[in-house]
């Protein structure tokens, strides 16, 4: 507009002053794009500042073109001009000002490109639909998109580094942390009314804080949207009935039967990231520009709940028949992953009966040699190393290691599944096993619902698979089903272990799968500290 406008306010017979006038305007706007960046894709406010160079480039054409003619009008048989420009005519301005408009350009479509290409690569929280940063939106008069609530005691480190880990993720967010932002004690309700939405971090003795009561009162009585995150740690959490016994009961129903979003906090950093990102579709739904939608998928470049993984050689996992539910796992990562072969071992019949291990050894290697393989996958669960079937296991453990054939071991953690917690195999595995170091290597954790895909990812790269260089709809198609079959799994197997106790009571499923959630989360915890 000021080009366009103001610069006409100089009369037309003044046109070189004009000139003068825009070239210095251009130059101070291309150098306020580039400082401000006002733009929220980086490549569009490279792209901005090339336009404006690319504009100051005519305007400086321009000006040498008027005084040119200007002298060849006022002299036009003298040689004035090329004495004073160096330039006997106007083809060496026009051909400079095209090569430079043309470096320019190159130039700067390579630095958007580059741009481009390393802000893809940020692991900042992005929208499926366009690949792009979400837009952070907050409602007139309010100071903080996120307030986290929790108790000192048992969720102090967990509350700051969802803090600290959101503002990684969504840059821009404003978060509202005690340590970091309370003046007043007595302000609480204040800071409440003052946040767009609120987080309750639900952990050991939360709703018998007087100051996390006061937070959760004045969030339900002024209808602030709540996002719940539940505590996975044994020693710091609980199970959702646990937490709902200590919360007073006219804050039961606000709290826990709204369907408000549920987010399980693990401390392991893999699994963190699924749960900051329902902490994020959460908030992103109740912005102005997202309110009306269901759901909002996210992904972080680099995820490894979303990253496409292939193997680059074959894959041959072996699951032994001794282990309860090895060969589903197995066939479960075959589907989602491309290049991997699942092998199992048939029953040897009355001989293996009467000489379990001499038997059971020499399938285990004849099966071996004969497909190939190159992994075997124990899996741990509350029936493994029992009875029969766990002397069995044993002895196939005992070869693979004499056969120095990798081992990857998978600890579930779904009850419906038959999850545990970590130390009850210090109990039951053979102490010869436990003596020779099998559980040196780390065991990776198996979750249900949106962790699940996270467990499986990092079973694959213990496997050998590598990310893909390009993504896979079909990969991803694959991965989606095996969830879904597994939940169908789960599904039939709680129907078979129903009880009526949860017939009886009209809360009980709700509570039901809330509980595996914390349970989960809590096997996870045990395993880590006593691998």
């Amino acid at each position: 507009l000021v080009l366009t406008g103001a610069v006409l306010l100089i009369p037309e017979e003044r046109a070189f002053l004009r000139l003068v006038v825009a070239t210095l305007i251009c130059s101070c706007y291309a150098v306020g794009i580039a400082a401000v960046r006002p733009y929220k894709r980086i490549e569009d406010s490279v792209l901005a500042v090339a336009m404006s160079l690319v504009l100051l480039l005519f305007f400086l054409g321009a000006n040498w073109t008027t005084v040119y003619l200007g002298i060849e009008e006022r002299h036009p048989n003298s040689k004035d001009a090329e004495a004073i420009l160096g330039l006997s005519s106007l083809d060496p301005i026009v051909d400079s000002l095209i090569v430079l408009v043309a470096v320019a350009l190159l130039i700067f479509l390579i630095g958007a490109i580059v741009a481009a290409r390393h802000i893809a690569k940020v692991p900042t929280i992005r929208l499926v639909s366009n690949k792009q940063p979400p837009e952070l939106m907050i409602a007139r008069g309010l100071t903080w998109h996120l307030f986290n609530s929790h108790i000192w005691s048992t969720g102090q480190d967990a509350a700051a580094v969802i803090k600290n880990e959101l503002q990684l993720l969504l840059p821009g967010i404003k978060i509202f942390l005690d340590v970091d932002d309370l003046d007043d004690i007595g302000a609480l309700e204040e800071y409440i009314g003052r946040s767009q939405m609120i987080l309750f971090f639900l952990s050991k003795g939360y709703f018998r804080s007087t100051n996390c009561l006061r937070e959760v009162r004045s969030s339900l009585t002024m209808r602030k949207p709540l996002v719940l995150v539940q505590e996975a740690h044994p020693a710091k959490g609980g199970t959702l009935e646990e937490l709902r016994a200590e919360c007073p009961e006219d804050l039961q129903a606000g709290v826990f039967e709204a369907n408000w979003r549920l987010a399980v906090w693990h401390r392991i950093e893999d699994f963190q990231l699924v749960s900051l990102k329902i902490i994020a579709e959460a908030l992103l739904l109740r912005m102005p520009n997202h309110c009306r939608m269901s759901s909002l998928p996210l992904f972080v470049p680099g995820d490894a709940s979303t990253q496409t993984l292939v193997f680059s050689k074959p894959v041959v996992l072996w699951a032994s028949p001794a282990n309860p539910g090895a060969a589903e796992l197995a066939r479960e990562l075959a589907r989602a992953f491309p290049g991997l072969t699942v092998s199992t071992v048939a029953d040897v019949g009355s001989s293996a009966a009467a000489h379990p291990s001499m038997a059971s050894r020499g399938l285990a290697r004849r099966t071996r040699r004969a497909g190939d393989v190159t992994h075997m996958l124990l899996y741990l669960n509350q029936t493994t190393w029992l009875e029969h079937d766990g002397e069995r296991l044993a002895e196939h453990v005992k070869q693979a290691r004499e056969d120095k054939l990798k081992i990857v071991m998978a600890h579930e953690n779904d009850p419906d599944l038959g999850g545990c917690l970590f130390s009850r195999f210090f109990e039951v595995t053979p102490q010869e096993l436990i003596a020779d170091g099998l559980y040196k290597d780390l065991a990776r954790s198996c979750f249900p619902g949106r962790h699940h895909p996270v467990s499986l990812a990092l079973l694959a790269k213990d496997l050998g698979a590598t990310p893909a260089r390009s993504g896979s709809v079909a990969s991803m198609s694959r991965l989606s089903a095996s969830i879904a079959e597994r939940s169908s799994r789960r599904f039939l197997r709680r129907r078979s272990s129903a009880t009526a106790t949860t017939a009886g009571d009209g809360t009980g499923g709700e509570a039901t799968v809330s509980v595996d959630s914390v349970e989960a989360a809590a096997s996870a915890e045990a395993a880590q500290e006593h691998v």
